[in-house]
């Protein structure tokens, strides 16, 4: 299996989860399967190792799939991108993450598709509860098990004369027309139904906002969550005819399980003003978060993830949800403990008396774990498994930032070729395990010696790429001397391990960006053949790369 990582660190990442993962790697204008996990091979009904995309799936689908890979590579980015739409009768309801990375010249993509059927669901039944709510010529009022104002629609509103933002999560008994006895009344019956679990319709006196008196049936229902009663939904109908009743109450009974059903799969609620500040939460943020529900309200919900969510991001997704679209995507938070967490979040605007955003609900699902998995992946992706040092991949990317900066602020760079001496006898006397350890001390001693800004990398066996930044032009050459004079006193001073005390050489060739070399390929190799020089000339050496060298065109073997 080529690429960056092995079978066994796939297996052990994804052998087990639900999602499909999908290695793959470019060969001309398709991609080869390097490993597919056992989801895949479920689905498949064989292993895909070896095959190609246009070999196992239809034409139009395989085009389909490399125009993503193709715009993932593009961006040099984590893409994402869904394969079903809102309200579409396809079966398909996968969301597939692309992370495009280069190895030793190839190009590879690990896809992980998963299963997104909950998060469609939700905001499926939400936005056609919002549709057939915001047409309804009955007002209808939402609150909480505790009597806590959740939510009203624009009939109520203009019926009884007031503003859903002004009394969203209030108490609902402080409403301007509702009267101790009918308060004590609605309150008597609800509770009743939190024992018994017997609906009736109750039948209350109301004025409007116009004083007219009128009498109204008043229909509610349960909204659970784990089997417990989180809220009530309670419309009012004029008693009119019998015919009328009977009909809004059917449609009313389809809404109301629609909102049900939406609010049941959602793992954490919000609801917040377009100002940013939290009028609702449901009783699982508690848990996520460590917040208390009284805590939280009236808090800018940008207050909870200010230390990891830039103000430019938050100004985007408010701009997104203001101009009425729903926003969905990968956030991280901060707990109250300071410790962060991931959420896959959908922002759904509500819209006001006048059809702007008034509101935003948020329906958010934890995905931390999913994330710490992705973390690991990308470490092994540009670490070295033996030392934990970063490996090529990572110091060549590193390279770019450095020579960018380097230019901007007219400063110099080495790149520093370094080679373990006779460190095969470690081996040979003191077996394969005490070789992998010599080895991961000698990354520390490297790694302990260099600055926060430079970079040290193993890229095989006992050789070694440092990468020097911030050195002044006209004293790099001393810099990088000092550097290295530190890093050779940290292998003098050595280390034990188990009764054997190691004190081990390096010889080191190096060479400067931008006199000796404008790209890493170019410096690599002056690098590489000084140290060729050095070796020649003795070990335990250091030699800086001159014109002269060319003059000696073998390469080191």
């Amino acid at each position: 299996m080529r690429g960056p990582f092995t079978k066994k660190q796939l297996e052990l990442l994804y052998g087990k989860t639900d999602s499909l993962i999908y290695f793959m790697r470019q060969t001309g204008d398709t991609y080869e399967y390097e490993y597919v996990n056992a989801a895949v091979r479920k689905v498949f009904r064989k292993d895909l190792s070896g095959l190609s995309l246009d070999e196992v799936m239809p034409p139009h689908l395989a085009e389909d799939i490399k125009n993503q890979y193709r715009i993932a590579m593009q961006q040099d980015a984590v893409h994402t991108y869904r394969d079903y739409n809102l309200f579409s009768k396809e079966n398909a309801t996968n969301e597939t993450t692309i992370t495009p990375m280069e190895h030793e010249g190839d190009v590879f993509v690990l896809a992980v598709s998963k299963n997104v059927a909950k998060q469609k669901k939700v905001e499926e039944e939400y936005l056609f509860y919002q549709s057939l709510v915001r047409n309804s010529v009955d007002p209808m009022l939402m609150i909480t098990s505790e009597f806590i104002i959740f939510d009203m629609n624009l009939a109520y509103s203009k019926t009884f004369g007031v503003e859903n933002r002004d009394w969203v999560g209030k108490p609902y008994g402080e409403l301007p027309f509702v009267d101790d006895d009918t308060y004590n009344y609605v309150l008597s019956e609800l509770n009743s139904y939190k024992t018994h679990r017997d609906a009736k319709p109750l039948f209350i006196k109301r004025k409007k906002h116009d004083g007219e008196e009128v009498l109204y049936s008043a229909n509610y229902s349960p909204i659970m969550e784990g089997g417990e009663i989180r809220a009530f939904h309670i419309v009012l109908r004029e008693l009119t005819t019998e015919y009328q009743l009977k009909h809004e109450l059917r449609k009313t009974e389809k809404i109301l399980e629609s909102y049900k059903n939406a609010l049941n799969y959602a793992a954490l609620v919000a609801i917040w003003e377009s100002s940013g500040i939290i009028k609702f939460i449901n009783d699982n943020f508690k848990g996520t978060t460590g917040y208390e529900r009284e805590e939280m309200l009236g808090m800018h919900i940008s207050k909870i993830g200010k230390a990891v969510i830039s103000s430019d991001q938050y100004n985007d997704i408010r701009k997104v949800v203001l101009s009425g679209s729903i926003w969905r995507g990968e956030l991280k938070s901060l707990k109250k403990t300071g410790e962060s967490f991931w959420i896959d979040t959908t922002i759904i605007p509500l819209s006001g008396e006048k059809g702007n955003t008034g509101q935003m609900l948020a329906i958010m699902f934890d995905i931390t774990d999913r994330k710490k998995l992705e973390e690991q992946l990308h470490f092994m992706a540009y670490h070295d498994s033996l030392t934990k040092l970063p490996n090529r991949l990572a110091i060549v990317r590193k390279f770019a930032e450095m020579k960018a900066e380097a230019d901007l602020n007219n400063e110099q760079l080495a790149i520093i070729y370094m080679d373990g001496d006779d460190f095969k006898s470690v081996n040979d006397q003191n077996g394969h395990e005490v070789g992998d350890e010599f080895i991961y001390r000698f990354g520390q001693a490297i790694q302990s010696s260099i600055r926060k800004q430079d970079m040290a990398a193993r890229i095989g066996g006992d050789e070694f790429l440092i990468a020097l930044s911030g050195l002044d032009p006209l004293h790099a050459e001393k810099q990088t001397q000092h550097i290295i004079g530190q890093i050779k006193a940290s292998l003098e001073r050595g280390w034990k391990i188990g009764d054997v005390h190691f004190s081990p050489t390096a010889t080191l060739g190096v060479s400067l960006y931008p006199s000796q070399g404008k790209t890493m390929d170019e410096l690599v190799n002056k690098a590489d053949h000084s140290l060729y020089i050095a070796k020649r000339q003795g070990k335990n050496s250091v030699l800086f790369y001159t014109e002269e060298h060319m003059r000696n065109p073998e390469p080191r073997t």
